[in-house]
């Protein structure tokens, strides 16, 4: 029977509960949880994690496009917790009782960058439109059929009418990290890339910040919403540890801060 975590109440009685000293027992925990994690929500789960020392050094973060490490867990590689970046992914693997429990974490943002200070104000059809009357023009996108990130942008080019029209342009980056970095390195124009992305760049590279700033949002109706799933493992030998570590994610102390990452907070999604 799947377990939807409204079991979320429980989880997080068990993290007021449960003392970071008891996590820091190398007798209780013997070895790191394995926390595998979508490639958008990478950099934001490694800074929250600052916060918590000693569940920090608990867990080991693996990270790549959701498709990858779905199809990792189904060869049986040896995570414990599964962050992905949409429901599907998290659906399919409970589904197959690979997963015992599931929980909204996120909902992710889609954005245009970099777009010029004046285009901000624009729809974003006159933006695209403009970049593909100048020929050779590369558009940076995460592969729909592995990133969630990915099938947004996708479905935002088809929304708009235009992505027969583009689909020689565009530079397919394995995840949205590799989609960003195409962008970012001037490989592509632009891209069709994650909020998050954008706002941890101008936090890294404090100098030039601004640059990340040119940024603008996607209409919500243009793609599918891109909820974010988490999910314990049911082969995990950690599960006090990786239910410590979901009640913690799920806090309103850790649910309060995903707006300032780019993200609206796993509570408020459907």
């Amino acid at each position: 029977m799947r377990k939807k975590l409204t079991l979320v109440m429980g989880l997080l009685m068990l993290c007021a509960c449960t003392p970071a000293e008891q996590i820091q027992d190398t007798s209780i925990t013997p070895a790191k949880l394995r926390v595998a994690v979508a490639s958008n929500f990478y950099p934001t789960l490694s800074t929250l994690l600052t916060q918590h020392t000693v569940l920090n050094e608990q867990i080991t973060l693996i990270h790549g496009s959701t498709g990858t490490l779905y199809a990792q867990i189904t060869h049986g590689a040896p995570f414990d917790v599964f962050l992905a970046a949409d429901e599907h992914s998290v659906s399919a693997l409970m589904d197959a009782q690979l997963l015992e429990y599931s929980v909204n974490y996120a909902q992710g943002e889609l954005v245009l960058w970099p777009v010029e200070k004046a285009a901000q104000t624009n729809p974003i059809s006159n933006t695209l439109i403009e970049i593909r009357r100048t020929t050779n023009n590369k558009i940076a996108i995460a592969d729909p059929q592995l990133a969630p990130y990915g099938l947004a942008a996708q479905q935002t080019l088809v929304a708009l009418g235009i992505y027969e029209q583009m689909s020689a342009q565009l530079v397919i980056g394995n995840n949205v990290n590799q989609a960003f970095q195409f962008v970012n390195t001037h490989n592509a124009v632009i891209g069709l890339l994650a909020k998050s992305q954008l706002i941890a760049a101008a936090g890294q590279h404090a100098d030039d910040a601004q640059r990340y700033q040119h940024f603008v949002a996607i209409p919500a109706h243009l793609h599918q919403p891109i909820i974010q799933q988490a999910g314990i493992l049911t082969r995990t030998q950690q599960l006090s540890l990786a239910q410590y570590f979901m009640a913690w994610l799920m806090s309103d102390t850790i649910q309060q801060q995903l707006p300032a990452h780019g993200y609206i907070s796993g509570k408020r999604t459907p």
